[in-house]
């Protein structure tokens, strides 16, 4: 089973509000958290984004990093999704059926360089800096930029690592989607279907459908968090599948952020950056 073409399948649209926090992430331009001033912690701009991106993968890869998307969102005659499958083809090199597992890889990325930057702003935060200016290089150690999507597995254990948080990924995304009880089994039949549309094994297909009939485990899905640059992943992917506009939906998000150890900061920029709040 290779999990990162079932997360390129959902992000193209299938799952709820995927593809627009895309687009809405791509197009955010600095908006601030409420209030705004001094310690406020700002959205990730388009250009900020492919910058931060560029410059780490870039020295992952040894100069071989994305090139900047032209223009924003679907700007330049580039949608969000061909910018997504294009970064992933660059950081991993892509894999699986007709360009799933190049955007499922290229979420990834754009994933953990939100998670890195919420956590790196919240980090200078509470060492007392008065505002939190969005950091234009990450310290990534080794690992963790793998995770992250920022470097290309140099072995199978580093492949195995990254296909792991790639299932962790559609897993929180999955768990988040019932969190309102919407999901019937007509729904899980329509999801299911345009997965199978996409060319997802029947092995993917039977996953989907498992996942989605269990029921709600956030703690489950907790426990099987490495470290704080994978929980700040997931909180960003399960903000992605859902629009969080009704209650069930926003007591979720608190008890994930709860339960994963993620503080105001990160979770206010993740909101922002994503298009949420």
């Amino acid at each position: 089973m290779n999990s990162l073409d079932i997360l390129g399948s959902l992000i193209k649209g299938q799952m709820g509000a995927s593809a627009g926090r895309l687009d809405r992430t791509f197009g955010n331009q600095g908006s601030a958290t409420p209030g705004g001033g001094a310690g406020s912690m700002q959205g990730a701009g388009s250009g900020a984004l492919f910058d931060i991106l560029g410059k780490v993968a870039g020295s992952m890869l040894g100069g071989g990093a994305p090139a900047p998307a032209p223009g924003s969102g679907s700007g330049g005659g580039f949608s969000t999704a061909d910018i997504i499958a294009t970064l992933g083809k660059s950081v991993f090199g892509g894999s699986g059926n007709s360009g799933l597992g190049s955007a499922g890889a290229g979420v990834n990325s754009v994933i953990g360089v939100l998670a890195a930057q919420a956590l790196a702003m919240a980090k200078r935060m509470m060492a007392g800096e008065q505002a939190a200016v969005e950091p234009q290089t990450i310290d990534f150690n080794d690992a963790n930029a793998v995770i992250a999507g920022l470097r290309k597995p140099a072995n199978a254990d580093e492949e195995r690592q990254v296909l792991d948080v790639a299932t962790l990924t559609v897993q929180a995304m999955i768990n988040a989607a019932k969190a309102d009880g919407r999901i019937d089994e007509k729904e899980m039949e329509r999801l299911v279907g345009k997965l199978r549309e996409d060319g997802i094994t029947d092995e993917e297909q039977r996953f989907v459908m498992e996942e989605m009939r269990k029921p709600v485990d956030t703690d489950a899905l907790v426990r099987a968090v490495p470290n704080e640059q994978v929980a700040a992943q997931i909180y960003t992917a399960s903000l992605m599948a859902i629009n969080v506009d009704t209650d069930a939906e926003r007591r979720y998000m608190q008890e994930l952020a709860s339960k994963l150890g993620l503080n105001r900061q990160v979770v206010s920029y993740l909101q922002h950056a994503v298009g949420v709040a």
